[in-house]
């Protein structure tokens, strides 16, 4: 076995190019046994796992498989507190990973909504059915939908919980149909008492696997289950899907999750480091949340890189340090966007001075491009709305609040306007 581990180092040796990364992250990587059909691997500690969970299981998982598809891999790392050895995913559900609970989820105006819904689901407070949850990549999708499948294991166990990606579920009927066990496929899910579908927008175009999940949705919508879906798109953008089963995810409630703003990406930050053991100031957490805005997995990844380079070489975490180590997760080639180019831009575009967006006037002429440039600094920049305030000649929050939710219902009432306003957003976010 430990034959099998050496040839897949290899092999990653081959893959990743930079030397220096290599022997940073896989090096350290220790075989120290197998049992059963698992082989174990001991890592230095638990942020370094992390980092190895997001970056680089999927390719460890790949490599092993074409060795031996029987195989597991289980990673061992200390335990922070007790100093015991922890075993990674040693749970009945392999597919549900038991991190992801409602209780390290932090909820931000982009998220509160879906937490809502998917709190209340979990709990069977709700008549919502179908759940539909959609948002773009590393915003939490999956790790609600896991919180509600987690929630209800725990506080009902007679529930019959199926969590599949779609991925899992198209392999699963293509297996099921060439062993001809049709019959079995359709009643596992027919049995379910709530099924959950992360990323739906993967469904393969292959007709067999649509029919079938249109069915499956009949049958438990009818027999009153619950089905929770995930997706990258509302319903009506899954253009992979026949109109009859997009539909259908429309009778029930639909959620967005909406990338987090500054603040809840510093609350996220913090909240993964205390996690993680990861000993992070709220300054630190902040600058790591000013530079990566894409979504809270890149953040994740980039605090977990941070603990485990910090741990590795027995450093601090400083400022030098994180800025150094998350070159990756910047796009150094962009320019900065600053509430002064924002400014310039609106003031030139509507024709107005930028100190008068700074003053005490109140024209329309002056109030409604102010109006834009809040809303502009908040949507693209997520300056807190104190400092926006500051911005405009100390503004009061109540007020940046006021003209950024008037600009939003221009936009709501007035498609031209939200078109115009959606080419400022693509022109800073595209520099």
């Amino acid at each position: 076995m430990e034959s099998i581990w050496t040839k897949i180092k290899e092999e990653l040796k081959k893959t990743i190019k930079d030397e220096r990364e290599y022997n940073l992250w896989i090096s350290p990587i220790k075989f120290i046994g197998t049992d059963e059909n698992e082989l174990y691997l001991k890592v230095p500690d638990s942020n370094f796992f992390s980092f190895i969970e997001g970056k680089y299981i999927d390719l460890i998982n790949s490599l092993l498989i074409s060795y031996d598809p029987n195989l597991k891999i289980r990673f061992i790392y200390p335990e922070a507190k007790k100093g015991k050895r922890k075993k990674v995913s040693s749970t009945k559900y392999p597919n549900i990973n038991e991190n992801y609970t409602f209780d390290n989820f932090i909820p931000g105006e982009g998220s509160k909504f879906a937490f809502a819904v998917a709190y209340s689901v979990a709990k069977g407070e709700s008549n919502y059915n179908p759940v539909y949850i959609y948002g773009d990549v590393g915003l939490g999708k999956t790790h609600l939908l896991t919180a509600i499948a987690n929630y209800i294991l725990k506080n009902d166990k007679s529930k019959n919980v199926m969590f599949k990606s779609s991925k899992d579920f198209m392999d699963e009927m293509v297996y099921h149909l060439q062993n001809k066990k049709y019959t079995e496929f359709k009643n596992k899910y027919k049995n379910a008492d709530i099924l959950i579908i992360d990323d739906i927008q993967l469904m393969s175009t292959w007709e067999a696997t649509k029919k079938e999940l249109f069915f499956i949705f009949n049958e438990l919508y009818e027999a009153n289950k619950q089905i929770i879906i995930s997706s990258d798109c509302p319903p009506k953008d899954l253009k992979k899907l026949e109109e009859r089963l997009r539909s259908r995810f429309e009778w029930g409630i639909i959620a967005q999750i909406e990338p987090p703003d500054l603040e809840n990406r510093i609350a996220i930050l913090m909240e993964k480091a205390r996690e993680k053991n990861i000993p992070i100031t709220k300054d630190i957490a902040e600058y790591i949340a000013s530079k990566i805005k894409r979504n809270v997995r890149t953040l994740e990844g980039a605090l977990s890189r941070i603990g485990a380079i910090a741990s590795i070489r027995g450093i601090p975490i400083t400022i030098g340090l994180v800025r150094e180590e998350i070159k990756d997760y910047v796009d150094e080639n962009k320019e900065e966007v600053t509430p002064e180019r924002i400014k310039n831009f609106i003031a030139e575009k509507y024709g107005v001075k930028v100190n008068e967006l700074s003053s005490k006037n109140n024209s329309p002429r002056v109030s409604f491009p102010r109006q834009i440039a809040m809303y502009l600094l908040k949507v693209i920049i997520d300056m807190p709305l104190n400092k926006i305030g500051k911005e405009f000649g100390n503004k009061h929050h109540s007020t940046v609040l006021h003209s950024i939710n008037k600009i939003q219902s221009k936009m709501e009432s007035d498609s031209a306007f939200e078109k115009e306003i959606e080419s400022y957003i693509r022109r800073f976010k595209d520099i």
